[in-house]
């Protein structure tokens, strides 16, 4: 059944949504990956390099679907660059003969097998000193997709459950993302296992399963759930690899092809939203209001955590102007629905100061202080009201409640759902963003609003092992809470902003994972994540 499911897969995708499996294959082949493509211009017919186990280069080129003569004589000139063209790289030298593959999901039909023979035996009679061009095609990859995942394929009735239903989600709305922790958790990384080699056989399987249960969100162009899926699994290799006490090199290259994908379907989205002109989706008489701000908040704090990425990895990375631009004129429907929206306004203040917008970042950090102060205060009036909902008594809800949660309340579809005071009081962000406010010198801020805010409870879940700051639930830990000091010495509060040394060494070594992993897990964002994130950039 699994099988059949696979196969379905991979007979509808295309070749930019089976490459991070694909590569995976290679991987368990004993291949060293050298570059995957962008789709840029000057890629000479070249998607993957790699060296294989032999010592040998190859480069592949990856297509959709059948290969009859027609589409051949499409992609010819591409074919040529592939097997003609030396690969560029430059740990390669320019004179080195590789090996070239055409790869695709589909059929190649014996004409087109004939032109390549012919091909071949050409190059090879003439001694032109070109690539020799084999082929990869479905039925070749579909036995190896299998093959490489091996005994992990799930085999339980409740495991296989939980595959069939992220396999079959609708693909138009948000992840599942609690179900597909819990089945990687449970299922692919669920036993510590005796062997090393079986360890490094989840996580090369984890990357071929994900791709499969990414097949609905795929087909209907859902970047951001496809961002979540990759995120979500590039953390739980990062746990896995703790827990088993795996070296880095056993398993950090399937983790750049989870982040590589991270960053692509980030770039997808970027570029399908700079080429609009709203946030809108849909019917548009359906959407709007609340949904719409979410959507404007969401997928503007996600690009900005893409570009805050760039600017981290490539410090002569050029801004984005449209992207500025877009951001500047969308400002006024930003939405703080509650703590777990956070993580994205965090990663907007962070975007405006690398372009150098200081005054609007500094507004925003300010205005969500004084939000959290405002109505998670426990001495909050009665007599005022929630602008948005227009519903008495609300604090703002802990980042345990999504944007989901929040707006079934506010459209009105379970008023019941959330009580929402029970958040008078306390607050998950408050610290963070105070620390944040004394790395910037903002002490005018914190002294006129000290008194109100050392009644509100900082509050903090703290996992008994570290590396499970890198997944959904966690059920060993405990919930700390802490007021602040009645009075606070401004030197000893800057001093405190400032110490990283209590920052743990695990998010030291993934703090770019960490950028988006807030995104998607915003009950994981506590003051150390954001004052490592707050400082490294």
């Amino acid at each position: 059944m699994i099988e059949r499911a696979v196969e379905n897969w991979l007979t509808k995708t295309n070749e930019r949504n089976y490459q991070a499996a694909f590569c995976q294959v290679l991987l368990c082949k004993g291949h060293r990956i050298l570059y995957i493509s962008s789709h840029r211009p000057m890629e000479q017919g070249k998607d993957i390099i790699t060296i294989d186990n032999n010592g040998e280069y190859c480069a592949y080129q990856l297509k959709t679907g059948d290969i009859d003569l027609k589409k051949w004589r499409g992609i010819l000139s591409e074919i040529k660059e592939l097997i003609e063209l030396p690969i560029i790289h430059p740990s390669i030298e320019k004179d080195k003969v590789h090996k070239s593959f055409l790869v695709t999901n589909g059929s190649i039909t014996d004409e087109v097998r004939f032109q390549i023979d012919q091909i071949n035996e050409d190059n090879k009679r003439k001694k032109r000193g070109y690539s020799y061009l084999d082929v990869i095609n479905k039925q070749t990859m579909l036995k190896d997709f299998i093959n490489a995942q091996g005994e992990f394929i799930p085999r339980e009735l409740e495991d296989f459950n939980s595959f069939l239903e992220l396999f079959l989600a609708d693909g138009t709305d948000f992840l599942l993302k609690e179900k597909l922790f819990d089945f990687l958790d449970n299922t692919i990384f669920k036993d510590i296992p005796k062997r090393k080699s079986d360890a490094i056989n989840a996580i090369f399987s984890s990357v071929i399963i994900v791709t499969y249960l990414l097949g609905t969100y795929q087909t209907k162009k859902n970047y951001y759930a496809q961002f979540e899926a990759w995120t979500s699994l590039a953390a739980c290799i990062v746990r896995y690899a703790e827990k088993t006490n795996l070296e880095k090199k056993e398993w950090i290259d399937s983790y750049n092809l989870a982040i590589s994908e991270v960053v692509r379907n980030l770039s997808l989205l970027k570029k399908e939203t700079l080429a609009k002109v709203d946030f809108l989706e849909g019917n548009r008489f359906g959407d709007g209001g609340l949904i719409y701000w979410a959507r404007v908040t969401i997928v503007l704090g996600s690009l900005a955590a893409l570009e805050n990425h760039f600017h981290t990895i490539d410090n002569s990375y050029i801004k984005d102007e449209q992207l500025v631009d877009l951001i500047r004129k969308n400002t006024k429907f930003l939405w703080f629905w509650g703590e777990s929206a956070f993580p994205y306004f965090f990663n907007l203040i962070k975007y405006w100061e690398l372009n150098g917008e200081n005054q609007t970042a500094q507004f925003w950090l300010d205005w969500l202080f004084l939000h959290i102060i405002e109505w998670n205060s426990p001495i909050r009036k009665k007599s005022e009201k929630n602008s948005k909902f227009n519903v008495k008594n609300m604090g703002r809800a802990n980042p345990y409640y999504s944007v989901n949660d929040i707006l079934e309340v506010g459209l009105g579809i379970d008023l019941e759902k959330i009580d929402f005071t029970q958040f008078f009081g306390s607050s998950y962000t408050l610290e963070s963003m105070i620390l944040m406010l004394a790395r910037k010198n903002r002490r005018d801020i914190l002294d006129r609003n000290w008194r109100k805010l050392s009644h509100v409870l900082f509050k903090e879940f703290r996992p008994d092992e570290i590396e499970d700051i890198f997944t959904w639930c966690v059920y060993k830990g405990r919930n700390h809470s802490e007021f602040p000091e009645e009075t606070q010495s401004w030197t000893e509060l800057v001093k405190k902003a400032n110490d990283i040394c209590k920052i743990p060494d695990l998010y030291e070594e993934h703090s770019d994972l960490l950028r988006f992993f807030i995104l998607i897990c915003p009950h994981r964002a506590n003051k150390h994540i954001i004052s490592l994130l707050d400082i490294k950039q």
